[in-house]
């Protein structure tokens, strides 16, 4: 038997276990299995990478608000904190944009300004089936973004049945540091050529107590989703699927931006009556930038996110036994950003975005021998801003949307305009356009496993008109990416594998065409002829089995080319710059370690250092995660009780790049936290399939501390007039309770 037959029955087996141990009652433990390292399903110890898949038992019994939550403690990974919801996701020093954050495969790095918001927060945790993190360059299969990896976030859905069934699920918890309450129901009607389910998740919470005993205000939020999915098997080896999705948030904060304003003027919306010329125009651009006396802050009324895909996926017989997969689909993300004084008790400046991303994607899965995957794809994508995209002083109950305002100043419009309120229109009509190819090829061999991929993007990036900009808008990026690989099969007690790859990402909308004046004070000067950035990894790692444990290790160099970074040039200015070079490596560990037939440990830990090559700078590279490490133990059981304690601790952190980061990164100070978690899963009984209670103490040491990337510089901070530091939330109880129905 050839080494792909082996790997194909071993991978059908372990994807049918789950439903022959639910019969027989037996617990089973499956060797993970992630989709997003090789664009099709397969084990994560044959992957030449470092990849990490996060269950749907693990994530419906951790506390958060946002994927951030989930995805801290994780080897390798941190999150940039913004205060309750923003919370960026961090793969080996590279974050925001340099991340791709896909959920259901579908990309979300659209909309994300600087330093504002996170990615990742555009899904309901509950929702969540899944997460699957890929580390280093993934840009032969993703293209933009993925040069520093890929997190997959894969919601929740059910699958075809031999008998027609309905089964639903429900969730309900209750966390005491922010008097958090979520919900979340879904329900799955399915027969052998149909399957449809729905889901819907609410969460609602208020201003979590940090560890000093206050409350960090404004952190609360809301959240609501709605998830539809339908599958038909057109014949047994062909389908057609739909999706549609709508997440909405409502309150975010972005905590890091607020400030107290001394010396600035009260009255910031006047009306200017005639703007006739250049200087009048440049005077509304300079009164724009201004905040008035008091406290600031940044903030987001509603963010939405809605998709609409429909897909087909084939199996064909002959020659190659080619496996198609396609789909087609329309994502908008909205999003206001909106500045808010405190002192007048109404808005100052408002922006309101959407961006709209058509694409489409196709792949054909061939075998040319029965040792061999072939995989073949095309990706198509255009993001486009809305056609007017304003930011301005306005009245509190103006909104730009309000068809009876006055009109604004267009981009680059100098003419007359009779009762002008202040307004630039900032973008008009920006939009990029990607086109990619790529070929993956992987071999089985006696002695292990081959993979090798290339890819072509061309990125164009264009806008009719952006203000501050006067000179050529458009861009044209050809990007190449390419990917080697490969897994060892020595022995069981060591399995190494070796990668070098190279991946991109062009600038995003948001740093070619958005100049745009912060609530920090920072005014942000966007680049429309920004290079890509290009990261080039060589990693060097190993799996095995030893003495009862279970490791992963690997260790990494990375090369970022032409990083792109703000340059601040003067007091109160943030130029998007690309820089000459940054270099970042680091070692990461995770081990396993059963006890018994229950109960296992686990341990991970993080090492990383970056380095700013750009001869402007004699600093480290910026905003770089401390060392850290966690180690857990827990019991697990079908029926019974389980428990789990984990301990997380991470090391002072004073590596700064204060010239860089214009002295928004600041030392932090090590700490160590503490949760514990107690339940008890109950016997199947009438409708009740499943069903567990949970009890959690997080931070049970009530610490006062705060995550290393936060981007508050420390001027900002002045508790007596309400701009408090961001400490993370203190001891919090909570109590959760799942079913299956």
């Amino acid at each position: 038997m050839t080494q792909r037959t082996i790997g194909k029955t071993t991978l059908a087996t372990l994807l049918a276990v789950p439903g022959a141990a639910l019969a027989q009652g037996e617990a089973v433990d499956l060797a993970p299995v992630s989709v997003t390292a090789t664009g099709y399903e397969a084990l994560v110890e044959d992957t030449p990478a470092s990849v990490t898949v996060i269950d749907r038992d693990e994530i419906r019994n951790r506390p958060g608000v946002g994927v951030g939550d989930l995805l801290r403690g994780e080897a390798g990974l941190a999150t940039a904190v913004d205060g309750s919801v923003g919370q960026d996701p961090i793969i080996r020093g590279l974050k925001r944009d340099q991340v791709l954050v896909l959920v259901d495969g579908v990309r979300v790095n659209a909309m994300q300004p600087p330093a504002r918001g996170s990615l990742a927060s555009y899904v309901n945790m509950d929702l969540i089936e899944r997460i699957e993190i890929v580390r280093g360059p993934s840009s032969v299969l993703y293209g933009s973004g993925a040069m520093g990896g890929v997190i997959n976030i894969i919601t929740r859905s059910g699958d075809f049945t031999e008998e027609e069934e309905m089964n639903a699920w429900s969730r309900l918890g209750y966390s005491s540091v922010d008097r958090g309450l979520r919900t979340a129901l879904g329900v799955t009607a399915s027969n052998e050529r149909h399957v449809l389910d729905f889901s819907t998740a609410y969460l609602d919470t208020d201003d979590y107590r940090m560890g000093d005993g206050d409350r960090l205000d404004d952190s609360g939020t809301r959240q609501q989703a709605y998830h539809l999915r339908y599958r038909t098997r057109l014949t047994p080896d062909h389908e057609l699927g739909f999706r549609a999705q709508r997440d909405e948030r409502e309150d975010v904060w972005y905590l890091a931006s607020r400030t107290f304003t001394d010396d600035n003027p009260e009255d910031v919306n006047p009306g200017l009556g005639v703007v006739t010329d250049e200087q009048q125009a440049l005077a509304l651009q300079q009164r724009l930038q201004q905040q008035p006396r008091g406290l600031n802050t940044h903030y987001t009324p509603t963010q939405t996110r809605d998709l609409l895909e429909a897909s087909y996926q084939g199996d064909f017989g002959g020659a190659w036994a080619p496996r198609i997969e396609a789909s087609i689909y329309r994502q908008e993300l909205s999003r206001g950003n909106y500045d808010w004084s405190h002192a007048l008790g109404r808005d100052y400046r408002v922006s309101d975005t959407d961006f709209t991303t058509d694409g489409a994607r196709i792949q054909t899965e061939l075998f040319p021998t029965d040792n061999q995957i072939l995989l073949v794809g095309a990706e198509y994508w255009r993001l486009r801003a809305s056609p007017d995209s304003y930011i301005g002083h306005v009245d509190q109950d103006y909104r730009p949307n309000d068809d009876s305002a006055p009109f604004p100043v267009l981009a680059g419009d100098t003419g007359a305009r009779e009762d002008l309120a202040l307004f630039i229109n900032l973008i008009d009509d920006g939009q990029i356009d990607s086109q990619g190819v790529f070929v993956q090829h992987e071999t089985f061999l006696d002695a292990g496993t081959l993979n090798l991929g290339l890819r072509y993007d061309r990125v164009e990036g264009d806008a009719d008109a952006v203000s501050g900009h006067d000179g050529d808008l458009q861009q044209v990026d050809h990007n190449l990416s390419w990917s080697a690989g490969f897994n060892w099969d020595l022995r069981e007690e060591i399995n190494p594998y070796v990668s070098l790859s190279e991946g991109y990402r062009s600038a995003s909308l948001i740093e070619r065409f958005l100049t745009y004046p912060y609530s920090d004070g920072n005014a942000w000067t966007s680049d429309p002829q920004l290079d890509p950035e290009r990261n080039r990894t060589l990693e060097v790692g190993a799996r095995g089995h030893l003495q009862g444990f279970n490791y992963m290790v690997s260790a990494y160099e990375s090369r970022i080319r032409d990083y792109i970074g703000g340059l601040t040039p003067e007091e109160g200015q943030r130029q998007t710059v690309n820089l000459d070079e940054a270099r970042i490596h680091g070692v990461e560990l995770q081990v396993q370690r059963p006890f018994t037939e229950h109960v296992s440990g686990e341990f991970t830990g993080t090492w990383i250092r970056g380095e700013n090559r750009d001869s402007r700078f004699d600093e480290p590279l910026a905003e770089m995660p401390p060392p850290e490490a966690s180690i857990a133990l827990r019991r697990s059981v079908e029926q019974g009780w389980q428990w789990e304690g984990r301990l997380r601790a991470v090391a002072r952190q004073d590596r700064t790049a204060d010239r860089f980061t214009d002295n928004t990164e600041r030392e932090t100070a090590g700490f160590a936290t503490g949760d514990l978690l107690v339940g008890y899963r109950f016997q199947p009984s009438g409708l009740l399939r499943h069903n567990e209670l949970t009890f959690q103490v997080n931070n049970i040491a009530d610490k006062a501390y705060r995550e290393h990337v936060t981007g508050q510089r420390e001027n900002q901070i002045d508790p007596a007039r309400g701009a408090q530091e961001i400490l993370a939330p203190g001891r919090s109880f909570g109590v959760v309770w799942y079913a299956e129905f």
